[in-house]
């Protein structure tokens, strides 16, 4: 027997089913209970958490919010405007217990619930898988695949993961090569090369230098970002109540750092969040490529087993990942409000990727 409940915020309730482990949930940071709860402190957005249920057992957690756009209601996953990845909380017994008949049959009736609420429903940023789970909102409609995202897979050693590359591709596995000459190189020019780790275990995270750095570099590039206010609230709190471990990962000549990386572990993850490659003399040397091949040596000798890139395309995460992700949207009007949005937002993001 199939059933679902609405709340309209995080409840004891929720908590309770959000934490349990037996539950085995699978999802990423971006659907952790901590970063959901500091999104919703920032924002005034109604909320409005689905959880379903098979004979009593939790099978999924839809954290959902209605967010004002204008002159419409829109449903849309908590955290859009922020998060890099926006989908379902999913149980593992979500494989065996469920299926697109049982899925789509409850959908429509958690829609017919809302439907007075809302005019839209946007579904953005969503992971085709989820932990090698099939992403229902993906499989189960039309939806449009705009990106795909790049993660490693990690070895129990770094020449494993040189092989596993080689194997994939050969042009990936020069980058490479051709990286650690660099590295290689810059050691035997430069004085003092370091990769300085600092952890919000222990120090003080300079948060706000690299929020603004990376805020200075989008700009001159004519690239919106997030970075405002408001995210710099979210993160700021979850470093400071140290219950997630986040990092500032240097390269350093002597007391100058050439690139940067705030990231963070999660789930034996670790996010390549924000980097940052700062203007100085050995530009030439790819700082940036030679810090991530650091990165990645951290996270095989701390049993990291996912290195995952983040939002983004570009070649560079290409290169270095063995995994490919696609990242799909997926739009649906409830209304006439709802249809001149959906055509609106259909010529806005057509004229944004003609100028991408």
């Amino acid at each position: 027997m199939y059933t679902f409940r609405i709340f309209d915020s995080i409840t004891e309730e929720c908590k309770k089913i959000w934490k349990d482990d037996r539950n085995k949930f699978s999802s990423t940071f971006f659907q952790d209970i901590q970063y959901v709860e500091e999104v919703i402190k920032n924002k005034n957005n109604q909320i409005k958490i689905v959880i379903i249920y098979y004979n009593n057992i939790a099978l999924a957690i839809l954290p959902f919010e209605i967010k004002r756009y204008f002159f419409v209601n829109v449903l849309q996953w908590i955290g859009t405007d922020y998060s890099d990845y926006c989908n379902p909380i999913l149980s593992e017994r979500y494989k065996t217990l469920f299926n697109k008949i049982y899925f789509l049959n409850v959908w429509k009736l958690i829609l017919d619930e809302m439907k007075k609420d809302i005019d839209l429903v946007f579904f953005n940023n969503q992971l085709a898988l989820i932990n090698n789970i099939t992403n229902p909102f993906v499989s189960n409609f039309k939806t449009s695949l705009f990106s795909k995202i790049y993660n490693i897979t990690l070895g129990e050693k770094f020449k494993d993961y040189k092989d596993n590359i080689k194997n994939k591709d050969k042009s990936h596995a020069y980058e490479i090569h051709r990286t650690l000459i660099k590295y290689e190189k810059l050691k035997k020019i430069s004085k003092n090369l370091t990769v300085n780790i600092e952890s919000s275990d222990h120090n003080l995270l300079d948060f706000k230098s690299i929020i603004d750095e990376k805020k200075k570099q989008l700009f001159k590039k004519n690239i919106n970002n997030k970075l405002d206010e408001d995210f710099k609230k979210i993160f700021q709190n979850l470093i400071d109540s140290k219950k997630i471990k986040f990092y500032l990962i240097s390269l350093m000549v002597g007391k100058n750092a050439l690139s940067r990386c705030f990231g963070f572990v999660y789930a034996n993850t670790f996010y390549y969040y924000i980097p940052t490659v700062l203007p100085n003399s050995f530009n030439n040397y790819k700082p940036g490529k030679i810090l991530i091949i650091q990165l990645i040596e951290w996270c095989i000798k701390n049993n990291i087993k996912k290195f995952d890139f983040g939002l983004g395309s570009e070649k560079y995460k290409k290169y270095f990942s063995n995994k490919e992700i696609s990242l799909h949207r997926y739009i649906y009007s409830c209304s006439f409000k709802g249809s001149v949005a959906h055509i609106l937002l259909f010529i806005l993001l057509k004229i944004k990727k003609l100028w991408l």
